[in-house]
């Protein structure tokens, strides 16, 4: 008996053979943490509730019989891009953004492919911003070739569309392009965010876009970030749908230039420009 009482206490005051409590399950639907995330996801901004999100899945969209505009944003991923993201699903908005390579650290890999996930579109910006149309041959194509690998790596993603830095582009850049696959996407609306920090510049600039025309934006600068809810209800009120820059023109032609979709007029094309 007293053996007995003698080992209770011993198990009472050492935990001799006691099993440890195991540690608490997480709850039901908890997101596992993204590879390079570091803490479970993007320290910046927590991604919206699901019902919130736009539908990442192709859509029928018929630009030639709605309103349309393609919003896209250079020069990113940044520290405000999460917020961009957040605010168009608000709306229910996809958009285009052209990505610098050096840019992309691993902290931004779970961001490029939550843009994928929710059906935006991914386009190259070169690996460092560089003038092409001052490179040789070896060097642009090392420009474009870097972030294109870089990206596909991490996303999955083949893109179709790239943006020549400070619209700078030449037959050279054209052969290029045409030759890695990849349309040349410029713009109608220079928003100049990157000049005139003022978000109501940013909206009132933005805001004059026609039905077809792609509007120019930068994700890194706050102002722009600040300015972003109002430009989206302005457009909303006018009836607007926000596409991709490959959901306004269809597949992008390897080389080819775009700044807009020219409207139609009974079936011929607008002479006017």
């Amino acid at each position: 008996m007293r053996v007995g009482l003698a080992c209770l206490a011993l198990l009472l005051v050492a935990g001799c053979g006691v099993a440890s409590t195991p540690p608490a399950e997480p709850p039901a639907g908890t997101p596992a943490a993204a590879p390079g995330s570091g803490d479970g996801g993007y320290a910046h901004s927590p991604p919206p509730h699901q019902e919130s999100r736009p539908e990442a899945g192709p859509r029928d969209i018929r630009c030639a019989r709605i309103r349309c505009v393609a919003l896209t944003f250079d020069d990113g991923p940044g520290s405000y891009t999460p917020r961009v993201l957040d605010l168009l699903a608000r709306h229910r908005a996809r958009a285009t953004f052209f990505l610098v390579g050096e840019m992309i650290d691993k902290t931004d890999w779970p961001v490029l492919r939550r843009m994928a996930a929710e059906g935006h579109e991914l386009g190259n910006h070169t690996w460092d911003h560089h003038d092409l149309t001052s490179l040789g041959d070896a060097a642009l194509r090392r420009e474009i070739v870097r972030t294109q690998r870089l990206v596909r790596e991490v996303t999955g993603v083949r893109m179709r569309g790239m943006r020549p830095p400070y619209g700078a582009t030449d037959g050279r850049v054209a052969r290029e392009a045409r030759r890695l696959g990849l349309g040349q996407v410029l713009w109608a609306i220079d928003t100049l965010d990157w000049r005139d920090r003022v978000p109501k510049l940013v909206v009132r600039r933005s805001t004059a876009a026609k039905p077809g025309e792609i509007v120019l934006m930068h994700d890194i600068h706050k102002t722009t970030v600040d300015a972003l809810p109002r430009l989206l209800d302005v457009f909303d009120k006018k009836g607007f749908t926000y596409v991709t820059v490959s959901e306004l023109f269809g597949d992008l032609k390897p080389g080819k230039r775009y700044s807009e979709r020219k409207p139609r007029t009974e079936g011929k094309r607008d002479s006017r420009r």
